[in-house]
């Protein structure tokens, strides 16, 4: 695949309020300056600039704030390299701390940008810090709009000014960033929607801040963490070591929904797959799945004697939502023992109205997998609410069920009753297919089947279908049926990563205008 996102064991996504409140407390208790945070976060950033654009002139349009600051110093670095370099004000004070005593970079009017813009080179975004609440107000403003005119390259400096780093949100004007660079971790809101539209690649440096002394709320998802996480097979194990997966779900005319869920278990490591459907479905099943066993959902004998043999349970691809629907679902929760579900589409959506009910059959080593629609369904609030703050009601939802809860969306959170909120960095565009939530709940529940945690085989089965989903030219041509076969070679690729690396972490996507073709890692 062309994005990697290997990264670190641990990536911390903390908002820009919570990134704020850690920067003064990491200068407080003296572990660092606030001017030895600006010149390392300036000549990394001059690093990803000479990296990406090695030639040109390279032009910062700063406030005075230390976003300014920091883009200041990129041009101290990129000018000692021997580049040409330009600084124009964006209001009316200097950054503040003055970074410039000593240097012969003039500070041009703001002016100038519009009547003697750079025609060359790449344009640094320091004009409004990581703080930002609500629209820009005049004249940052007016800059946002004249360094989208400009037709170059642009890079944000932490983040796009424009753009909410706490909650995503675009309020007015903003910066159509090719690349972004974030200081410390990236900020949870840059990884939302529509902020991420602005923020292009986002890379992750290290400028100096120590280990977090208290856990932000929010975790990336990474290559390296996945690794730790994945289920393994000893030399001698069998297919009863590898875990039976149950598939419950399809109704007449939904045999599709179920397919590309046991296609999903099976190649992500699961002994063997059984698939409990509709009897209208026997035969596409047992085509296009050879591999797989047949039971009847119609058969409550048969019902029961799935469940009692399997390892764990996928309970909704294509179930229907009837009232005998929400009664199979209730069987196999009330029938399932010690072993873990993963509840998906319509198995969520017949407690529609029953909440209360779900939440007594549930426990802590399942999987809900609800779309906005489906989460709204279950707790009654707008689809378009949750969207607008996913990580409040996907904590939420943790919280009420007692379980792992998978939000899809974009990006998809992972949430568990205790612990940090788990943010998907593979995917994006690729996974809006119909069929590509049945092959998570297959993925899914394979790694439970096998022995992972819910939040581990959630995580697991999220960042290998993501990337899975990514392989190809084009994610408007792409079908949920191309995911499964690839998951195998992408789950070598993750446990053949190195165990450690330096370098950023890489984001991909956002702006199709990308340095470099993508990232490399």
């Amino acid at each position: 695949p062309g994005a990697w996102r290997a990264g670190a064991l641990e990536v911390w996504v903390p908002t820009a309020t919570e990134m704020a409140a850690f920067d003064r407390r990491t200068v407080e208790r003296g572990v660092t300056t606030e001017r030895s945070l600006i010149e390392s976060a300036g000549r990394e950033l001059a690093h990803r600039v000479r990296e990406h654009w090695p030639d040109g002139t390279v032009s910062a349009v700063v406030g005075s704030g230390h976003n300014g600051a920091d883009a200041l110093v990129a041009l101290r670095s990129l000018k000692s390299w021997g580049r040409s370099v330009r600084a124009f004000r964006a209001t009316a004070g200097n950054p503040e701390p003055d970074v410039l005593v000593g240097w012969d970079i003039p500070l041009e009017s703001g002016d100038r940008l519009f009547d003697s813009p750079p025609t060359d080179g790449v344009l640094l975004d320091g004009i409004l810090g990581t703080g930002l609440k609500g629209a820009p107000r005049e004249p940052a403003a007016r800059f946002i709009h004249r360094l989208n005119e400009l037709s170059l390259p642009v890079v944000a400096v932490d983040g796009p000014s424009g753009a909410d780093l706490d909650s995503g949100l675009v309020a007015g004007a903003c910066v159509d960033a090719d690349l972004t660079v974030s200081f410390g971790w990236p900020k949870l809101g840059l990884l939302r929607f529509p902020a991420r539209n602005h923020a292009g690649v986002i890379e992750v440096v290290e400028i100096g801040f120590p280990p977090p002394e208290t856990e932000f709320e929010a975790r990336a998802i990474t290559g390296r963490w996945v690794q730790a996480m994945l289920p393994r097979r000893s030399a001698n194990s069998h297919k009863g070591d590898a875990g039976y997966v149950a598939i419950v779900g399809g109704q007449e005319g939904m045999a599709g929904a179920v397919i590309l869920a046991v296609r999903a278990a099976m190649r992500g490591g699961a002994g063997i797959v059984r698939a409990v459907s509709d009897p209208a479905n026997r035969v596409l099943l047992q085509a296009a799945v050879p591999g797989a066993v047949y039971s009847s959902c119609d058969d409550p004998e048969s019902v029961r004697e799935a469940t009692a043999w399997s390892n764990a349970l996928a309970v909704g691809p294509g179930l229907g939502r009837g009232a005998d629907r929400r009664d199979l679902v209730s069987r196999v929760l009330d029938g399932r023992g010690d072993r873990p579900v993963v509840l998906d589409a319509d198995g969520l959506s017949t407690w529609e109205g029953a909440i209360d009910s779900l939440a007594d059959g549930l426990r802590p080593v399942d999987v809900l997998t609800p779309h906005p629609g489906e989460l709204s369904r279950l707790l009654g609030v707008e689809p378009q609410v949750i969207v607008a703050d996913a990580p409040r009601y996907a904590r939420e939802a943790a919280e009420r069920f007692g379980c792992t809860v998978v939000l899809k969306g974009a990006p998809t959170l992972v949430a568990e009753a205790r612990g940090p909120l788990r943010v998907a960095t593979t995917g994006g565009t690729a996974l809006a297919a119909g069929g590509s939530g049945d092959v998570l709940s297959g993925l899914i529940a394979a790694m439970l089947a096998a022995g992972a945690s819910g939040p581990d085989s959630a995580m697991s089965a999220l960042f290998i279908s993501g990337l899975a989903a990514e392989v190809g030219d084009n994610p408007a041509g792409h079908g949920a049926s191309d995911i499964p076969d690839r998951i195998p070679a992408i789950r070598s690729a993750v446990e053949s990563l190195p165990k450690s690396g330096g370098g950023s972490v890489i984001f991909a996507g956002g702006h199709p205008a990308r340095p470099g073709g993508g990232p490399n890692l």
